[in-house]
């Protein structure tokens, strides 16, 4: 099976953890699957030279955001250009 082949998990959770993935995942544009194989992705590539506030951080914000560019203009509006 490679990566991109997906198969199906039942997961048994508390009902209000539920809810509130469905809440974060909505808030974030993505669905629970997608939020749950990100933490799994996560998990087999953590690396161990990252302090633990890195690796809690790490995957937060989506793929779509360019991190570069919102730097850029942080720091324009901060100094001018």
């Amino acid at each position: 099976m490679t990566l991109h082949e997906k198969k199906k998990l039942t997961l048994r959770l508390n009902e209000q953890l539920i809810e509130q993935a469905k809440a974060y995942a909505a808030r974030h544009n993505l669905s629970v699957s997608e939020l749950v194989e990100t933490y799994f992705l996560h998990l087999s590539a953590e690396a161990t030279d990252h302090t633990p506030l890195v690796r809690q951080l790490t995957g937060i914000l989506p793929e779509s955001v360019d991190v570069a560019q919102l730097h850029g203009d942080y720091l324009v509006e901060k100094y001018g250009q």
